[in-house]
C-alpha cells in the first residue's frame, strides 16, 4: 500500500500560518491563496482579499517554489 504523499510533497508547507493585518487574524497560506483568487477571479470587491498586495505576493512566491 503507498502512503498518501507519494513523495510528492509540496515545497511550503500548506498550514504555514501568519497573521494577516487586512483580516486581523491569523490564516494559513492556502487560505490566503484560496481567499485571493477568489476576491480577484470572481471580482468581489468588498472583500479584504481584493487587489490585496501581499496576498499577490505571496501567490507568486508559491507559483515559483
Amino acid at each position: 500500500m503507498q502512503s498518501r504523499s507519494g513523495g510528492n510533497e509540496p515545497k511550503q508547507k500548506q498550514r504555514d500560518k501568519f497573521f494577516c493585518r487586512f483580516l486581523n487574524t491569523n490564516i494559513s497560506i492556502s487560505d490566503c491563496i484560496s481567499g485571493y483568487v477568489n476576491a480577484n477571479s470572481l471580482n468581489i470587491r468588498h472583500s479584504p482579499c481584493y487587489k490585496c498586495s501581499y496576498g499577490l505576493k505571496i501567490r507568486s512566491h508559491f507559483a515559483n517554489t
